[in-house]
C-alpha cells in the first residue's frame, strides 16, 4: 500500500517531466521530497540546465 505523499511524489513524477526553462523532458522525473512537520515540500532540479523547480504544501 502507499502512502499518499507517495502517491503525490509519483504523480510528479509521470506527468511533470519538461523543464519550463529549457524545455529538457526529464524521462526519470527524479523528485525529491523533505518536510519540517509545517510543511511538504516536492523539488525537482533539472539535468539539464539545473533550473530548480518546487511544490510547496503546508500542512496542519
Amino acid at each position: 500500500m502507499t502512502t499518499v505523499l507517495e502517491r503525490i511524489r509519483r504523480r510528479y513524477e509521470t506527468t511533470d517531466k519538461k523543464c519550463p526553462d529549457c524545455g529538457y523532458v526529464d524521462e526519470k522525473g527524479n523528485w525529491e521530497s523533505r518536510t519540517d512537520g509545517k510543511q511538504l515540500v516536492y523539488r525537482h532540479v533539472c539535468p539539464s540546465c539545473d533550473a530548480t523547480r518546487e511544490h510547496t504544501f503546508n500542512l496542519k
